[in-house]
């Protein structure tokens, strides 16, 4: 069994062979990865786990903030 190399390079088209998309659309793809790179986020988390507030604390939150209006 012969040994593969461990580059894994993608083959490159030869004359005839169909790409799966035109120049015109790599060079968008390239200007769109470009325009759109990944950022850090940082969000507050729960100590529950969930994205903060959770269900729970906004309804919490919401109790502490009511006001019972007294009829006259």
């Amino acid at each position: 069994m012969p040994h593969e190399s461990d580059d894994h390079q993608q083959p490159q088209p030869t004359v005839g062979s169909h790409m799966l998309a035109s120049t015109e659309d790599m060079r968008d793809a390239d200007d769109i990865l470009f325009a759109h790179p990944p950022r850090t986020v940082t969000r507050w988390r729960c100590g529950c786990g969930e994205d903060y507030p959770c269900p729970e604390v906004r309804f919490a939150q919401l109790v502490k903030r009511a006001t019972v209006r007294s009829e006259r």
